[in-house]
């Protein structure tokens, strides 16, 4: 009998798959805004502050704030990614993290989520419908990330946003599946998607990107550089070196495509530059071209400034702001956005380094959250058991 091809197939991959270990939805992007600032916000409104922003922080009345994000919700099986040790009554274990990032003012919000619950209806309609929300909260505030025909909602603390593919999906490495060093992973991106929504109160449009990655073998021991690339012409470039393996898949702009099918495919318009659709898979170099930024909080130090080489392109480039590191306790890594050229010409992109030293003994931080989600939700007798 002939073996199943292991490719991505769309949309149903777009949902949680059983017997993986690890599987993630991230999504980065740049954003600006119309203007009149974040407006003035109380606590636990709308995952508020509690601090009056005014009009038009930093002094910039009038003027649009320019911004960057990044969102992920993680699933982990815990007997499958070295928690099981873990002595608790839940086989899954969801947590997200999050960025935004003030361009404008260069202020960084992170938030860190080591236990998330889930809505009884996520993942039961037939497009990716997940609502999730933190128990520990004293305000209730709901995230969200679900599919509506080519679009798609994502709801965190401080933004709500529609994102409307522009091109057909990129397959990292050609089908969606590719080998690692001591394990595999299926992994495809949304490369580019146009954004709109608001931050706070200020109306916002950009554009964004959106991976989807999920694996039977954890990620507890490793060790990554990534990048995801948008350029002027509607090119796409995703890469990375994982533990050594170095791989570049290219998603070309408009112009250029026969398409790859499959999935919400997406078109071009609407403000931000798509089609294309041809795609192809290449080498790449990865060479550190500054001095390395050290961690006031870990001790860990990450390598900001990067020249990147792949079939023809020369991509340089370097972060809007050094501590955007997210802690995790466990693993530890920066996350941020990017000034980028790719061959002189101004582009996006996000950077996601996880250093050999990221990557520490398990601190307990996940088992003390789940267990004060769980007392919590006890005294109503009903707790989400994956």
């Amino acid at each position: 009998m002939k073996k199943a091809e292991k490719c991505v197939r769309l949309p149903a991959d777009e949902h949680f798959h059983k017997g993986q270990a690890i599987e993630w939805w991230y999504f980065n992007g740049f954003l600006e805004g119309e203007g009149g600032g974040r407006g003035e916000e109380k606590a636990g409104r709308n995952g508020g502050s509690g601090k009056e922003r005014g009009k038009g922080v930093g002094g910039c009345e009038g003027g649009g704030h320019k911004y960057s994000f990044m969102t992920c919700l993680f699933k982990a099986e815990k007997d499958k990614v070295n928690l099981s040790f873990l002595k608790l009554p839940v086989k899954t274990i969801y947590f997200s993290h999050s960025l935004l990032f003030d361009l404008t003012t260069g202020k960084v919000e992170k938030e860190v989520l080591p236990f998330v619950m889930l809505s009884e209806d996520s993942f039961k309609a037939e497009e990716l419908k997940i609502n999730y929300f933190y128990p520990l909260r004293t305000d209730y505030i709901n995230y969200e990330i679900s599919r509506f025909g080519e679009a798609m909602r994502l709801k965190t603390k401080w933004f709500d946003l529609v994102l409307d593919n522009k091109k057909p999906p990129l397959l990292e490495g050609g089908k969606g599946y590719i080998e690692l060093p001591g394990k595999s992973t299926y992994y495809y991106s949304y490369s580019r998607m146009e954004a709109q929504g608001v931050v706070g109160k200020e109306r916002v449009k950009g554009i964004a990107w959106h991976d989807k990655q999920w694996s039977t073998a954890g990620f507890m021991d490793d060790y990554w550089l990534w990048f995801s690339i948008q350029a002027e012409d509607g090119t796409d470039i995703v890469c990375f070196d994982y533990k050594g393996k170095k791989m570049a898949t290219i998603s070309y702009g408009e112009g250029d495509g026969c398409g790859i099918g499959g999935g919400h495919g997406g078109g071009g318009g609407g403000g931000v530059v798509g089609g294309g659709g041809r795609q192809k898979t290449l080498p790449v170099t990865f060479e550190p071209t500054g001095r390395a930024w050290e961690s006031p909080g870990t001790g860990i130090s990450y390598n900001l400034k990067w020249r990147i080489k792949v079939g023809g392109y020369v991509i340089e480039t370097a972060p809007f702001m050094e501590d955007c590191e997210m802690r995790f306790g466990f693993i530890n890594y920066w996350e941020g956005p990017l000034k980028v050229s790719v061959n002189g010409k101004p582009a996006k992109g996000f950077m996601e380094f996880l250093a050999k030293k990221g990557v520490s003994g398990i601190t307990g931080m996940i088992e003390r959250e789940v267990e004060l989600a769980m007392g919590k939700m006890r005294k109503f007798k009903r707790f989400l058991v994956g």
